[in-house]
């Protein structure tokens, strides 16, 4: 009896050398610690093609959050928070990928992620799902499902493995 696994041809999806030039991933991040997870992918991913990486993290608008003059007059520091993690994120990230950049935008998540894929001209877009319930799968109300829908790129979901 032949073992068919042992006979199966390597996946060419993702392997080195094929067709798909992948030069820059975008990793859509929540700031999680599943986040940081979906991230070490990336950069082992993007090691492999030599491909940048562009982080991405959407926050919601707050309506009480207003930025003023540049004497500080009506700033609300906690606006910031997102911005410094993000940041501090793509440092360490740089201590051994150095080709890495952050991008903080405003709004609704898939519709950023896919404008910003687009902008950045990304050849795929790498994002974090933690089960979705049944109901926003259902009413495709999981931010993935919208993301794969609006990506102008392919859309590579990295599942969180801690649950």
């Amino acid at each position: 009896m032949t073992n068919i696994l042992t006979k199966a041809p390597t996946p060419q999806a993702m392997t080195p050398g094929n067709s798909r030039n992948i030069k820059k991933i975008l990793v859509a991040v929540d700031l999680s610690p599943h986040s940081e997870e979906t991230v070490a992918y990336a950069m082992k991913l993007a090691d492999t093609y030599g491909a940048c990486l562009a982080l991405v993290h959407v926050c919601s608008p707050e309506p009480g959050t207003e930025a003023t003059n540049q004497k500080g007059n009506g700033f609300d520091q906690s606006a910031f928070s997102p911005q410094e993690q993000l940041e501090n994120l793509a440092k360490k990230i740089r201590e051994t990928y150095p080709n890495c950049s952050a991008h903080l935008c405003v709004g609704d998540p898939a519709d950023k992620i896919a404008l910003m894929a687009d902008i950045l001209h990304a050849d795929l877009i790498l994002v974090g799902n933690r089960q979705p319930s049944f109901l926003g799968r259902l009413l495709s109300l999981d931010e993935v499902i919208r993301i794969e829908h609006e990506a102008p790129c392919p859309v590579l979901i990295c599942p969180d493995t801690t649950s």
